[in-house]
């Protein structure tokens, strides 16, 4: 019958559902054979059979008249349903459930509201829920939707037909014909025939299967009753009794059906489903990126640079000069600009040099192998355990960026602002105390060297002034050129300082830029397939 997906389900069609997740998520992944065997069980599936399960929901249908009411209360042995002739007297679908224990949550999603229950009822029709609904041809719109809403979901239904409408042509265009792949869960009553003699009941029963043979119903049971006599009532009653029967067994085969699927397709599972790159696994990973893209060679760049240029900034004026001749190491590696604004470097490129890459070489020989090691052993270790098609598809996804990880592990390099643009603060100011000592040199063998040549020329003299008997130009001297050593030597350990911290600030922003890349090309493609397995896994889980 025609279906509709409920939105509490018991636990047979739940795991229909998930068998289908599970085919879904295993696809290339699970040998093909359990996958074809499990999308077959998942499409043949008859979704309102998985849903109901054992509980089979039978609908007496008819027009206004038939004695459809009449014989639902026949049927349940009590007066349930109010009965009448002229006029619709059904108002809204009532229920009857056989059995110790009606299906609750099935109603509820049929949205049947009047409800009885009849625990003592034949055991052979335990587990059958008797619905009665609102005529068809009723004036009323509301139970025509009723009706038309029913008919889709129930898993049989019996026709009551009165021997005065059954050649109706509104129930055999509008309901019978529709319906006629169904035959073998539609049962024809035609009620009333203690109104009929016995002739006239024989006569219009074969007129009732030739127009039933014309809608394509040829193979569905066709019972005379009477509601008031009880006549047909036993062959009407073992009818559905075997329909509740053949609905057990379905539902019964149906159960097996789905668990030999999932079984098949869960094989060897690994019973840790809940699997995730490590950190260890993404700290070697990043380390042979690292390699690979140059960072310890960029970051000893970014060490000897700054030594060069703090040596140029804080040496002795009068010969760290000699430090801006030596080649600088970011600019050999044509990394000196990375992070810094797009103007010109301090150290432009000569015009008959040759073209330089923008960053470090691509990926190649060693370091490309101990990429590829580190790929490899990334992917061993998370899928240790796995089926040999999860395994390979994990394998996949940690290369399914390998052709353009070159290219975005140089575009992270040069992303990457190193920190070596900026001179330190204290620079300045060690520049200008060098300086001053300088001058403070220059004005003590000034005045060492006036007072010969005024003494040459016959000038007056200049006084000489003394500290602690030693001449004050000779002490300012001597001792300018010691301090200049002394604050030599101390900015040479702070540049020393600068240039480890940079180096390491340097490594880090490089580092961030790497595991961003690891992540964005690697890391995620696997835990996405990862994430994959763990929902097939419980899939499996919930159709076992």
């Amino acid at each position: 019958m025609a279906t509709a997906t409920p939105t509490r389900s018991p636990a047979l069609i739940d795991r229909v559902l998930s068998l289908g997740q599970a085919v879904k998520y295993a696809a290339g992944r699970s040998p093909q054979p359990a996958l074809n065997r499990a999308r077959q069980v998942v499409q043949q599936v008859d979704r309102r059979l998985a849903f109901s399960g054992s509980d089979t929901v039978i609908a007496l249908a008819g027009a206004t008249g038939s004695g459809k009411s009449s014989l639902f209360n026949a049927m349940c042995g009590a007066e349930f349903a109010r009965t009448g002739v002229t006029r619709p007297t059904t108002d809204r679908a009532m229920a009857a459930s056989f059995g110790p224990q009606a299906p609750e949550g099935l109603l509820d999603w049929l949205r049947v509201t009047a409800r009885h229950l009849l625990p003592d009822a034949d055991p052979a029709l335990t587990g059958l829920t008797l619905l009665d609904l609102p005529d068809h041809d009723s004036t009323r719109d509301d139970h025509r939707v009723e009706v038309d809403r029913l008919v889709g979901l129930v898993d049989g239904l019996v026709w009551v037909l009165d021997p005065q409408k059954y050649a109706d042509d509104l129930v055999h265009r509008r309901y019978l014909r529709p319906f006629a792949k169904y035959a073998d869960v539609m049962v024809i009553v035609l009620n009333h025939a203690d109104e009929l003699r016995p002739a006239q009941v024989d006569e219009a029963m074969a007129d009732l299967r030739r127009l039933l043979a014309e809608d394509g119903l040829a193979g569905a049971r066709v019972f005379a009753t009477s509601a008031l006599t009880g006549e047909g009532l036993d062959g009407l009653q073992a009818e559905l009794a075997r329909m509740v029967k053949d609905k057990r067994l379905a539902a019964a085969r149906l159960s097996l059906e789905v668990s030999r699927a999932a079984a098949g397709l869960a094989g060897e599972l690994s019973r840790n489903r809940n699997r995730s790159v490590s950190a260890q696994d993404v700290e070697r990973l990043g380390t042979a990126l690292a390699g690979a893209a140059g960072v310890p060679e960029i970051t000893q760049a970014a060490l000897a640079t700054t030594r060069l240029r703090g040596a140029a900034a804080t040496g002795w004026p009068l010969v760290s000069w000699i430090n801006r001749l030596r080649p600088d190491p970011l600019h050999l590696l044509h990394l000196d600009r990375l992070g810094a604004p797009k103007a010109a470097s301090e150290h432009p490129q000569p015009a008959d040099a040759a073209p330089v890459p923008a960053s470090p070489p691509p990926v190649r020989g060693v370091r490309q192998a101990r990429v590829d090691t580190a790929l490899r052993a990334l992917s061993d270790d998370v899928s240790g355990g796995l089926p040999v098609g999860w395994a390979q598809a994990v394998r996949e996804a940690s290369l399914s960026h390998a052709d353009e990880l070159g290219a975005e592990l140089d575009d992270a390099v040069a992303d990457t602002d190193l920190g070596v643009q900026r001179p330190c603060a204290w620079w300045t100011a060690v520049r200008v105390l060098q300086w001053v000592l300088i001058g403070g040199v220059g004005v003590g063998l000034l005045w060492l060297v006036l007072g010969p040549l005024l003494s040459f020329f016959q000038l007056p003299q200049m006084p000489m002034v003394r500290w602690s008997q030693i001449p004050v130009p000779t002490m300012l001297v001597f001792g300018c050129l010691i301090l200049g050593i002394v604050v030599g030597l101390l900015a040479r350990m702070g540049v020393e300082l600068s240039a480890q911290h940079r180096a390491l600030a340097a490594r880090a922003a490089l580092m961030r830029q790497i595991h961003a890349v690891a992540d964005r090309c690697i890391v995620a493609p696997v835990n996405q397939e990862l994430e994959r397995y763990s929902a097939f896994v419980a899939a499996v889980a919930r159709a076992l």
